[in-house]
């Protein structure tokens, strides 16, 4: 069935007296996490439509297709101002992806000047990254012309929801230990980080981890004592402005 436009819809509307015609700006959009926002289920993440247009947006209409093995719904979130409206369309045959078509827009033609957010809820047994494809939209600018935009596919995780509060070293096992231990540790943000181990001399001995890694929980290193004599030893953990020791006791 012939997908009906937001100009039509908004002109039907009486918001504005909108055109089929497509002006020559140009809007890029993207689809990331709002961060800022948080949510009561832990298989939920909001995102949000960031809109980067060269002139005011007063609708958006989207057809979002997701697969529903990954992801079990998106739901636009209500604006003040502004009617927010969304229905599922027929699935596709022998696939597992859902389309949702949306539409945003102002009865009283208000510019729309905050990004839409959309709650993205998981399938319970899911973890890791789904991709969401935008396979339709639209943008009006404020004549009621469309906004030339690109179609495009995003990648959404639910990992925002099981990062770690603050980054830590965790307790290194077995300790005492021989020859091995390993080191856990936790990080709350992307980082640049170093571990090292120092004797009780504090003379360097060995260094375990120097690279950038990402926020998330248990990483772990193992340090492989075979080569030193018994004694006490301090594991130094490095990221950014925190520094953290934790002291090994190697047993031979």
């Amino acid at each position: 069935m012939k997908n009906i436009k937001l100009i039509t819809i908004l002109a039907l509307s009486g918001a504005v007296a909108f055109g089929a015609k497509t002006t020559a700006h140009k809007a890029k959009v993207n689809f990331a996490k709002a961060e800022s926002v948080q949510t009561e289920s832990v298989n939920t993440v909001m995102a949000e439509l960031i809109i980067d247009s060269e002139t005011g947006v007063k609708g958006v209409q989207f057809d979002i297709q997701y697969n529903t093995s990954e992801i079990k719904s998106i739901t636009p979130q209500q604006i003040d101002g502004f009617n927010v409206q969304h229905s599922s369309l027929a699935r596709k045959a022998s696939t597992e992806r859902d389309v949702m078509r949306g539409l945003i827009f102002s009865l009283q033609g208000l510019i729309l000047n905050e990004n839409p957010k959309f709650a993205v809820e998981f399938a319970t047994d899911f973890q890791g990254t789904s991709t969401i494809e935008f396979v339709d939209i639209i943008l009006a600018d404020t004549d009621g012309n469309s906004i030339a935009v690109d179609i495009q596919s995003f990648d959404i995780s639910n990992s925002s929801n099981l990062l770690p509060v603050k980054t830590e070293l965790t307790d290194a096992y077995p300790n005492p230990f021989n020859p091995s231990a390993t080191i856990k540790y936790d990080l709350a943000n992307d980082s640049y980080v170093e571990i090292m181990v120092y004797d009780a001399t504090g003379r360097l001995v060995d260094e375990l981890v120097n690279k950038h890694q990402t926020a998330g929980y248990n990483y772990s290193v193992t340090w492989n004592a075979s080569n030193q004599a018994s004694g006490m030893y301090f594991a130094k953990m490095v990221v950014g402005d925190i520094v953290q020791t934790q002291k090994l006791v190697l047993l031979k």
